[in-house]
């Protein structure tokens, strides 16, 4: 009976050995070192509208107080009136400089949300992309080393039949015999299968000699 080839089986751990994935972890890397980059960018726009607004707001106060003090001054206005008019001035100051800081804080809190969100979203992009590599990858190893063991076994298979084919083409009914008991106890004791395909060709060379004789 010709030997039965036996595919490797599916090795997960085995094929997906030592298989690089530098490119994704590079790639992760370089995508979270720009888009830090960006963050920062952006936080330093944010601090710029933030010291603009402050400064707007003070300007404005002390346009505000030189206004209100002409106006108080021109309507002869004096004592609690005038307190609690820079007091409103000043309630209005503070709470420019309260929307001011407010929203550069509303914006960096937007700006890091945002910028941590796409560097999670990008790594998870790439860790499956490199998931995905390390299986094709996994599949395309096994697949070729079945492919070369099944070529293999033709390879050697054709080549011990031409040669023993060859090599008894001289025997004797009787040495043809002799030699086919031979084999096939060699045979029982052979788990090898190249080992075994070279038992088994000469066996069938051998019976190909007694194949021929007996036709003679």
């Amino acid at each position: 009976m010709a030997t039965a080839y036996q595919a490797p089986d599916y090795d997960e751990k085995k094929y997906r050995a030592g298989i690089n994935t530098d490119y994704y972890k590079n790639a992760v890397n370089q995508y979270t070192q720009d888009a830090n980059a960006e963050r920062q960018r952006q936080i330093g726009e944010a601090q710029k509208t933030q010291q603009a607004n402050l400064r707007n707001a003070y300007v404005n106060r002390l346009q505000s107080e030189k206004n209100l003090n002409k106006q108080l001054a021109t309507s002869g206005i004096r004592g609690g009136a005038t307190e609690t008019a820079n007091l409103n001035l000043m309630n209005q100051y503070g709470q420019a400089r309260s929307a001011a800081n407010t929203d550069y804080a509303n914006s960096v809190n937007q700006i890091n949300t945002t910028a941590d969100q796409n560097i999670r979203d990008y790594r998870n992009d790439m860790d499956s992309r490199a998931e995905e590599y390390l299986q094709n990858t996994a599949q395309a190893r096994w697949q070729a080393e079945r492919e070369d063991k099944t070529n293999e076994v033709a390879r050697q298979t054709e080549y011990w039949s031409n040669y023993y084919t060859n090599y008894y083409s001289g025997y004797s009914k009787k040495d043809a015999k002799n030699a086919v008991k031979t084999l096939e106890k060699q045979l029982s004791k052979t788990t090898d299968p190249i080992a075994r395909i070279k038992i088994e060709q000469a066996i069938a060379g051998a019976k190909g000699r007694l194949g021929v004789i007996a036709t003679k």
